[in-house]
């Protein structure tokens, strides 16, 4: 058996080169901490970059669209089983989202294609644990398929409490329901106009 030496001698020392591409280089200064809201509002409102030059980005479209009108009315009423009052409302704000109205079409696995689906597996469900909710049809990845540039309307959100009444056994619209939601995005979105 051949013995192996316990250290390997080099005759020439290797050097050091600087890298070509030394990477990227970060200039900090310290500030004092902020509230984490207040920095994403004031990044929002000069345009999303963290560069303060002190000018505000007043083309920043703060109005309420109607995919975040749809999660808002998820949000609140996130376990209540979907009705066919809730699908009909949630169809014309998808088609007001595409830019016509509701017996035009949807997009294929959207939102409305997954509310009416909801609804039929709802009206088969022996118990109310097997429902399909507010929360599962109205997802942040369904939303995402809609147009992202539409905001909510006073008549997108006319059209979406007309639609859900008229589905409704009661002829109601629900407080807390999608054309609730879209009504108050459409009253914000009215107090918010953007600047001409």
């Amino acid at each position: 058996m051949e013995s192996r030496p316990s250290r390997i001698e080099c005759s020439e020392l290797s050097k050091q080169t600087e890298p070509k591409n030394p990477g990227r280089v970060f200039h900090t200064e310290r500030v004092a901490p902020r509230d984490a809201a207040e920095s994403v509002t004031e990044q929002l409102a000069h345009g999303g970059s963290g560069d303060d030059d002190g000018v505000i980005d007043e083309t920043y479209d703060s109005r309420v669209k109607i995919g975040e009108a749809l999660e808002g009315s998820a949000r609140a009423i996130g376990d209540k089983p979907v009705e066919r009052s809730d699908a009909a409302a949630i169809r014309v704000a998808e088609a007001s989202a595409l830019g016509g109205d509701a017996e035009r079409g949807a997009i294929p696995g959207g939102v409305a294609e997954r509310a009416q689906a909801a609804v039929a597996t709802n009206a088969r469900a022996v118990r109310d644990e097997e429902k399909v909710t507010m929360t599962d049809v109205l997802t942040w990845e369904a939303t995402m398929k809609l147009p992202t540039g539409k905001a909510v309307t006073s008549e997108v959100a006319a059209a979406a409490a007309e639609a859900e009444a008229a589905n409704d056994p009661q002829a109601k619209t629900n407080p807390r329901g999608v054309s609730a939601a879209l009504d108050m995005a459409a009253k914000h979105n009215s107090e918010h106009e953007p600047a001409a």
